[in-house]
């Protein structure tokens, strides 16, 4: 197994060169992107081994998309796709002036909050009276 792990990290992605405008062009679905292999996936299943600490089973499933996000009644989040690779972070750097979840602390902090979204679409705990005296009720801003 860590061999081909190896195998996969050793071979750049074909856009890797490409100059910056060039790959600003390239659609996001034709990137080639995942979780596995990267930073990311280590994170998440830090992010997994943090909830086994805690007792919980609950795992969200994620996936790379635009922005960070936790859609209504889904039991998983978005994580940007810039994150996925360090050059897609640093065109993300030059364009933005920084990685929102691009040091290790803060995509922690930012994966736990929204497996904190997730996991109250999975068990709803915002109908439960508790949750709503202890946060406010979700409707309001």
């Amino acid at each position: 197994m860590a061999a081909r792990r190896a195998t996969r990290r050793s071979k750049s992605p074909w856009w890797i060169d490409l100059p910056r405008e060039e790959l600003l062009d390239v659609r996001l679905c034709d990137l080639g992107l995942t979780v596995a292999d990267t930073a990311l996936e280590r994170r998440v299943e830090r992010l997994h081994d943090d909830l086994a600490r805690c007792g919980l089973r609950f795992r969200p499933h994620v996936w790379l998309s635009t922005d960070w996000f936790t859609p209504d009644r889904v039991t998983g989040f978005a994580i940007p796709f810039y994150l996925a690779h360090p050059r897609l972070c640093a065109l993300e750097h030059s364009m933005m002036f920084e990685v929102e979840g691009g040091g290790h602390a803060a995509c922690m902090r930012i994966l736990r909050h929204e497996c904190g979204h997730a996991i109250d679409n999975a068990y709803r705990l915002r109908r439960r009276k508790s949750w709503r005296e202890a946060f406010g009720s979700p409707s309001e801003p």
